[in-house]
């Protein structure tokens, strides 16, 4: 028997009336990952799971949690302003000629033929691919001249002096057909009175990004920029003096280029809206549901790692902590390293204004946060818990949970809200299913098996949190079990599988509930 990742998903299906079961009922746990027990298009093998220490259910008391609403971060009326702002000031000042001559990246058509697949049960879903700079473009403080006759910038570059005698550095950045675009900076050191931003041409712009930048030591992804060309502005106040400038360094090493399919939401299959299978459905069109409060919890993720850009999904989830907050929930085949959380565009609310009605646009200035790090992971329940670096936007949703188990609680009703094909937030609901055949590595306990009975979920879906019908988080998705997990609308021949949260909570109660 196999299992896969969550790639294709669960999907609609007629629900036979189950009767509620009460949340408190002892059960096991469960990990999500999508499983093959059947054909597959790709040959997958099983995966043996690396040596862990093992949790052990043991009678506990059941540990619950309420929600919590947060209004730290801006709202989106506040985010868009300061980015019109922003962008205003720095379209303002862009040299002449800056536009002339970009950084080109180049993809292959192989190169174009990874992007939306994954190579291995353990990859999430691909939505783009990262290309080096040959030869990489190193600026330093020679680059910043005085004026513009000083300059001794990299083909491609200008360079002017600002109004205040500082310098203006400017490299455009393209990729032919991408519909997002990343920059990797390395060697990034700049002095106190430097900072670097990244901006569009459509309106979208980030930073400003200083010292050693994002990660303090030197070696970041810059915000995503929803458009085929990104401009990379160094500024440096003035007035300027060379000592200002000296040691000043840094280099554009790589650049990431997001499919446009995933950006423009193309229809490449049967679809419902917005290119999802038929069997998906729009979350907007699902309202008075326990899976309300986390459309205000939930993000699409994307970042990098290697040679690929991935998506996932997630949720916010509350805690008591005193020292930390803005705790995150997702898969542990989605992120597991601190060097790709470090990198994580989190996509908050991303969803259609009205049941079915117009698919929202990714380079429509979604609201986006940058970075995290990993507080506690573990094969074993497929978990990550982030650490995120920015506030969420306000009126966000910390989920409530609780350890009460419920894989053992057949009947049960479950329900979620993801961001399947990096597009907008979707609706199911699932049942728990005590009588579905387990795939090896994933034993019930550790994962929760449910029937789809209302809507489905699909690549991007991982790491989705999933509730009860009090709006607790008890697990977060990891994939499909079946028969036939290459189609998402096959759910007669499927069971979807999340990690448990009763499972693995001993390892982040120090975190969640210390």
């Amino acid at each position: 028997m196999k299992w896969r990742y969550l790639d294709r998903g669960a999907s609609l299906r007629s629900r036979a009336t189950t009767e509620r079961r009460n949340m408190m009922n002892k059960g096991s746990w469960a990990r999500s990952w999508r499983v093959v027990m059947g054909a597959v298009p790709l040959a997958w093998g099983v995966v043996a799971l690396a040596a862990e220490p093992r949790v052990v259910p043991v009678e506990e008391e059941i540990v619950e949690f309420s929600a919590q609403i947060s209004n730290e971060g801006l709202t989106y009326d506040q985010y868009l302003a300061h980015m019109q702002d922003l962008h205003g000031r720095l379209l303002g000042e862009l040299p002449d000629g800056a536009l002339k001559t970009p950084v080109q990246i180049q993809l292959s058509d192989e190169d174009l033929a990874t992007i939306g697949t994954r190579a291995s049960l353990d990859e999430p879903l691909r939505v783009g691919v990262v290309k080096p700079v040959v030869p990489a473009i190193t600026v330093t403080d020679r680059n910043l001249g005085l004026s513009v006759r000083d300059s001794k910038s990299p083909a491609g570059a200008v360079s002017r002096t600002n109004n205040d005698r500082g310098s203006i550095w400017t490299q455009a950045v393209t990729s032919a057909g991408a519909g997002g675009i990343r920059v990797h900076l390395t060697n990034f050191d700049l002095p106190q009175n430097a900072e670097l931003f990244i901006f569009g041409l459509q309106g979208e712009a980030f930073g400003p990004y200083v010292g050693r930048g994002l990660n303090g030591d030197g070696d970041f992804w810059t915000d995503s920029i929803l458009a085929d060309t990104a401009v990379l502005q160094l500024r440096v106040s003035g007035p300027t003096a060379a000592d200002d400038l000296r040691g000043l360094s840094m280099t554009i090493s790589d650049v990431g280029h997001i499919g446009m399919q995933f950006v423009s939401q193309v229809v490449q299959v049967a679809a419902s809206f917005c290119g999802n299978p038929d069997c998906i459905v729009d979350a907007s069109c699902h309202n008075g549901t326990p899976a309300d409060p986390s459309k205000n919890a939930t993000a699409k993720m994307e970042w990098i790692a290697g040679p690929y850009i991935y998506t996932c999904s997630g949720g916010l989830i509350a805690d008591n902590n005193p020292s930390q907050s803005n705790f995150f929930l997702t898969a542990n085949h989605c992120i597991s390293k601190n060097n790709n959380a470090q990198n994580v565009n989190f996509y908050w609310r991303f969803a259609t204004s009205s049941c079915n009605g117009a698919c929202p646009s990714n380079s429509g200035w979604p609201y986006k946060t940058i970075g995290s790090t990993v507080s506690k992971t573990g094969r074993r329940g497929d978990f990550t818990l982030l650490h995120l670096n920015s506030n969420p936007p306000s009126g966000s949703v910390f989920l409530g949970w609780t350890n009460a188990p419920v894989a053992n609680t057949n009947g049960l009703d479950l329900f979620r809200i993801s961001n399947p094909n990096f597009g907008p937030q979707v609706y199911s609901m699932h049942d728990v299913d005590t009588g579905a055949v387990t795939c090896s590595g994933w034993p019930r306990g550790e994962r929760i098996y449910s029937n789809d009975a209302v809507g489905g979920i699909d690549g991007g879906s991982s790491g989705s949190v999933v509730v009860n019908a009090s709006s607790q988080i008890v697990g977060q998705l990891s994939g499909t079990c079946g028969y036939n997990p290459g189609d998402p609308c096959d759910s007669a021949s499927n069971s979807t599988v999340d990690g448990a949260f009763a499972y693995y909570f001993a390892l982040v109660q120090p975190f969640l509930n210390p």
